[in-house]
């Protein structure tokens, strides 16, 4: 599965520029640390529990076009490695990952300076696919169903390529029947990343 979306991603970055036109376009390739996520469980009875994370790497790409001089609208998307719980209460340790896949909105200021190109807003609403593992050969698969994915943030471009952005997300799912009792559970998977990557204006 993971290379498979590995390989999507990597498609996506070739295969866009191919097939744009001449205009305000761009392709952009990001790799992410997230440096504060946690995953929150909705048990049963409403009863929520919410676990830090270790920190997880994510790499993406995005494409977009320019409405106008300060206003760019696009399609990323962005797959976030798997982590651990950083103390877990269910052992063995459970992985959790996500596969993001998101229309985007960017209003951006042009920056009259030697190195910032730009500052801009960031809005991102889509579809979230997490994964959830055990660590363990013997134990049986952890199935999830996709949910709602929103991220929102700031970002810069820095001598018209580089781009560091700041990024709050929340990706949502449920966890199939992950009680003896059948139950189905809503998880919320929430992170603070930061991003750096570049730009490939076309």
């Amino acid at each position: 599965m993971k290379k498979v979306v590995l390989a999507v991603l990597l498609a996506v970055a070739m295969v866009v520029p191919a097939f744009a036109a001449k205009g305000d376009m761009s392709v952009n390739a990001k790799l992410g640390l997230g440096i504060n996520n946690s995953v929150s469980i909705d048990m049963v009875d409403d009863i929520y529990y919410k676990f830090d994370m270790e920190m997880p790497v994510s790499i993406g790409a995005e494409f977009f076009y320019g409405l106008m001089d300060n206003l760019s609208v696009g399609l990323g998307v962005n797959y976030g490695f798997d982590s651990k719980f950083k103390k877990s209460p269910f052992p063995p340790d459970i992985e959790v990952g996500a596969t993001n896949i998101y229309a985007a909105v960017k209003p951006e200021v042009k920056l009259e300076s030697n190195i910032f190109s730009s500052i801009y807003l960031i809005g991102q609403l889509g579809i979230s696919m997490l994964r959830a593992e055990i660590d363990d050969s013997h134990a049986p698969d952890l199935d999830m169903k996709s949910g709602l994915y929103l991220g929102f943030g700031i970002g810069t471009i820095i001598k018209d390529c580089f781009i560091v952005e700041l990024v709050c997300s929340s990706a949502n799912g449920t966890l199939e029947k992950f009680f003896l009792g059948g139950e189905d559970v809503d998880v919320q998977y929430t992170a603070t990343t930061i991003n750096v990557g570049y730009k490939f204006a076309l």
